[in-house]
């Protein structure tokens, strides 16, 4: 999203924002090429590991070093997706923490929100543009990131440590739910700030609801298949999300 393609206080977050913006989008492009590349190494080693005769279900004398190199590398794979796995889980937490913060509670802390309503921006249309901007950038980062993570994901079955669907975190990374996670956090963020107008408390408060809210969520979480899961999720998810609307709510109130 350019901030020469947006106008007024959308185009304002962008500039504002752009460090923070820049440094995201790098750190999630070096995430989809460390998956990427460690399973174009891992599939490397395992055509290696074919080439040498040798046999993980049928170990003989002579090939006990190649059999544990070859399981050693495909251990670590596995254990690059468990991680993967837990940063999409830690991402409303983040996502909110940076609306949280930066985005709204500072401006409300430091009062230079006055700066932007004197100059024809309406208190709603200015926490519009906030929320629209990393609204907009979350949606469009994570679900790429989910399709990443999913991909890499498949991969593991065809080496000796797969890892199921059904286990927590690997739900969690998956499909429309961590969009809709990501959404959650959003709104959470916003409307903490919102209601405590202070960068740190509402940081501090906006993190320990959204680890909470993940911890409920695997409690929780009741059996089944992935995709039914996955609709039920998301659906509550983005009811969850619509305390976007008590964020304007709550503004309206502060200065109507």
């Amino acid at each position: 999203m350019s901030a020469v393609a947006l106008r007024g206080p959308a185009r304002l977050v962008v500039r504002q924002h752009r460090l923070v913006l820049w440094v995201s989008g790098a750190l999630a492009l070096v995430g989809v090429a460390l998956v990427a590349g460690a399973w174009w190494f891992t599939s490397s080693a395992a055509d290696d590991f074919a080439g040498t005769g040798c046999s993980v279900q049928h170990t003989v004398t002579g090939c006990g070093i190649q059999v544990r190199h070859f399981l050693s590398i495909e251990l670590h794979y596995a254990r690059l997706v468990d991680y993967a796995a837990l940063i999409m889980a830690a991402l409303p937490a983040l996502i909110g923490l940076f609306v949280a913060g930066p985005l709204i509670g500072r401006e409300l802390e430091d009062g230079t929100y006055r700066l932007s309503w004197s100059q024809s921006v309406s208190p709603a249309r200015w926490l519009a543009a906030r929320l629209a901007v990393p609204g907009v950038l979350t949606v469009a980062g994570v679900a790429v990131l989910s399709a990443v993570y999913a991909w890499g994901w498949s991969r593991t079955h065809e080496t000796h440590y797969p890892s199921a669907s059904s286990e927590p975190l690997v739900h969690g990374a998956m499909g429309p739910v961590p969009v809709a996670s990501a959404l959650l956090g959003l709104a959470l963020g916003a409307l903490i700030a919102l209601l405590l107008r202070r960068t740190l408390p509402s940081m501090a408060l906006t993190v320990a609801v959204s680890l909470a809210l993940i911890v409920v969520r695997e409690a929780v979480r009741p059996g089944g298949h992935f995709w039914p899961l996955q609709l039920t999720e998301t659906t509550t998810l983005l009811v969850l999300a619509a305390a976007t609307a008590l964020a304007f709510r709550v503004l309206r109130r502060h200065h109507a």
